[in-house]
């Protein structure tokens, strides 16, 4: 009994999710954060990084910049120095978190620096990182799991619900940008305004043709394999947010995330399956195995949910192929050009309007397949056209330093290509 009782703690309420959004709500000083993904490969067979070299790496960083490692059990996972950190994905793919910040030149000269030291460590490592959306050459069957817990129980489970989970873990890396929001209105159009810019962007940074060695019939491979990793908990999952405006953002955006079945909890450093056998609905409700739902549970739940845009601490968009280093900062600079400018945002919402969460799934297929090429007949324009509203209006709004990370890529929307055509344009010219 004493041991049962241990267990249990006062029940997770709806409010306390709620609290969680708005305690992180903030009121001014507005910042972008840059979570920058690249494919680890041998730099001579091309085929996976080994993972000692990864973890040797890591080692070398932390030692460098005087960060802490960080461990699941014994093994080294990545590490880090307050808000920054550097992790490795399950493929083996390395992560660079940035700490945000209100100046994309400074985010830019940050990166910069991790990346040259990264690949300064790779060639002593015999590693090559390569910022790709897709591992080019190696399908999952032929790529180690990194040894951490919680992503072995994820790929039992995920294999279950989406045929390409397993592409989606060990294969693909993207590029996410982190905004702040104020309250819930303000989340609620920024979440609204980068859903509907996300099959279009998706498609215009479609970096990712390649897979298992050969030119596949896709631009975004990446995309492709988010789209059948989980109905569930990917991609557009929460349609009424698209579709209805009523009520609070928040409240909508947990009642989505407690519906979605759970894999797992963490109690004193053990994880504890759920097998996707009760939502976390359910949990709150009757809790598990003696277990009653806490805070920490739900955040971990939400984590384990992978819609295109995510609501946590801040707004994660999460739809972007890997990019070099300039397009990536590039990136950041659309969204804080956009969803930083009530004006802005403004026109975004009323350009995008005619679209719903059904033809936004739709053409999030076609810009897997085609990038920028395509019709969007609700609104009578090619996909291009879409993209280069976009990144006029956030060049727009940006300070005269910082337009410049949206030259290079208007020039290239004004072609009407994606990233992925001046690859496959390279390949036809040397053919």
């Amino acid at each position: 009994m004493q041991n049962l009782l241990l267990k249990q703690k006062q029940s997770l309420k709806f409010e306390d999710i709620i609290g969680y959004y708005i305690k992180n709500q903030k009121q001014d000083n507005f910042k972008i954060g840059l979570e920058y993904e690249r494919i680890s490969l041998d730099k001579n067979s091309f085929h996976q990084a080994d993972f000692n070299n990864l973890f040797e790496i890591i080692k070398g960083f932390a030692n460098i910049n005087g960060w802490d490692l960080i461990y699941d059990n014994n093994t080294i996972i990545g590490a880090k120095l307050g808000n920054s950190s550097i992790s490795l994905e399950p493929g083996g793919q390395f992560e660079i978190s940035l700490a945000p910040n209100d100046n994309l030149d400074k985010i830019y000269l940050v990166l910069n620096n991790y990346v040259r030291q990264l690949d300064k460590l790779g060639e002593i490592y015999n590693t090559k990182f390569f910022a790709i959306g897709n591992n080019p050459k190696n399908c999952y069957q032929n790529l180690n799991i990194l040894n951490k817990r919680r992503y072995k129980i994820m790929a039992d489970y995920l294999i279950k619900k989406g045929k390409f989970a397993p592409v989606m873990m060990r294969e693909t890396a993207g590029v996410q940008v982190n905004v702040d929001y104020k309250n819930s209105i303000d989340a609620r159009r920024k979440i609204k305004a980068a859903i509907l810019m996300s099959p279009f962007l998706t498609g215009f940074f479609a970096n990712s043709p390649f897979r298992g060695g050969k030119l596949t019939n896709y631009k975004s491979i990446r995309a492709l394999a988010w789209k059948y990793t989980g109905p569930d908990r990917c991609n557009l999952f929460y349609k009424n947010i698209i579709d209805n405006n009523q009520g609070s953002i928040y409240e909508q955006y947990a009642n989505y995330i407690l519906d979605v079945p759970m894999i797992f909890i963490v109690r004193d450093n053990k994880y504890i399956e759920t097998e996707g056998k009760i939502t976390f609905r359910e949990f709150m409700i009757k809790g598990y195995k003696g277990f009653s739902a806490e805070l920490d549970d739900y955040l971990i739940h939400q984590s384990l949910c992978f819609p295109d845009v995510r609501l946590k601490n801040c707004i994660e968009i999460r739809n972007h192929d890997s990019q070099n280093l300039d397009i990536a900062v590039g990136i950041g600079a659309i969204y804080k050009g956009i969803l930083y400018n009530d004006d802005a945002l403004d026109n975004i919402l009323d350009f995008l309007a005619p679209l719903n969460s059904e033809v936004l799934n739709k053409y999030g297929f076609l810009s897997a397949k085609f990038g920028v090429n395509y019709k969007v007949k609700e609104l009578n324009l090619y996909a291009y056209d879409i993209v280069k509203k976009i990144l006029y209006l956030a060049q727009s709004k940006l300070n005269n330093n910082e337009q410049k990370y949206l030259d290079w890529l208007i020039d290239l929307i004004n072609s009407k290509r994606c990233i992925a055509d001046i690859i496959l344009e390279q390949i036809k010219n040397k053919a």
